[in-house]
């Protein structure tokens, strides 16, 4: 039976409804796959040239030329750079308080790829046939402090370190210390942002928990990294008196809660 003028009036035509809810979808599906081609993973897997297997361990003296490269590289005001000496003595007097994140690289299938701790970066096996090395991504390298907050002292190192033979120094680490005084953390300029930061800081902040080591870590940061280190739990507990690098530090702090409990 044919529709009367009435039936037209209350007829409904869903095609477009039809198709505004199928370019949402569309423009959904495509912020979806924009923002995965952007996430801080992807990113990372952009920069590097093989898959990224972290491996997180501590650093030894053998790993000083890579610590060297990276923390010049990652620090564009010399003043705020550790130097050599340092990182020689912090490895040397206390290598389980500095972890770095390594990337295994087999160097024929990066032809073209660089990133500052390659040419110090050490054979993964020796007499390996793919010739892979051990690439240095990112580090932290800390000392012991007697104080809750970094002071000048924290930051030196004694003289005669080399020779002192486990002798206590008014300056540097301060092995009774219950505080972390974490110096460094760098990260390769063309991976941050990806992800590597936030990862060795999470990463570092569970093993010196769980190490029952110290009650807290300390460090001194620049204002514009001030709410970063929040982030992670840091308290700003006001400007610094450290005058290294020229000042203008603030002080943040990261309490440990300890290793967890054993039930007797």
């Amino acid at each position: 039976m044919p529709r009367t003028l009435k039936d037209a009036d209350h007829a409904v035509d869903e095609s477009s409804d039809v198709d505004s809810d199928f370019a949402s979808l569309q423009k959904k599906i495509s912020q979806k796959r924009r923002a995965a081609k952007d996430s801080p993973e992807a990113r990372l897997q952009k920069a590097l040239p093989c898959p990224f297997l972290p491996n997180i361990r501590p650093l030894t003296t053998s790993d000083c030329d890579s610590c060297v490269a990276l923390e010049n590289a990652a620090f564009s005001d010399p003043e705020h750079r550790a130097s050599r000496e340092k990182f020689e003595y912090r490895l040397t007097t206390c290598p389980e308080l500095s972890i770095g994140v390594f990337c295994t690289v087999v160097p024929d299938q990066a032809k073209g790829w660089q990133i500052e701790t390659l040419a110090s970066a050490k054979p993964v096996e020796t007499d390996r046939a793919d010739g892979a090395v051990s690439v240095l991504l990112a580090h932290i390298v800390s000392t012991k402090c007697r104080d809750v907050v970094v002071a000048d002292s924290d930051m030196g190192l004694p003289e005669d370190w080399r020779t002192r033979s486990g002798r206590s120094a008014d300056v540097g680490h301060q092995e009774t210390g219950r505080t972390i005084a974490l110096h460094s953390l760098a990260v390769a300029p063309k991976l941050q942002g990806c992800g590597v930061g936030k990862m060795i800081v999470k990463a570092y902040l569970q093993q010196m928990n769980n190490s029952g080591l110290a009650d807290r870590v300390a460090l001194i940061c620049q204002d514009h990294l001030i709410s970063y280190y929040e982030r992670f739990g840091f308290q700003n507990k006001g400007v610094s008196k450290v005058k290294f690098g020229g000042g203008g530090w603030y002080d943040m702090v990261f309490e440990l809660s300890g290793p967890p409990k054993t039930p007797f």
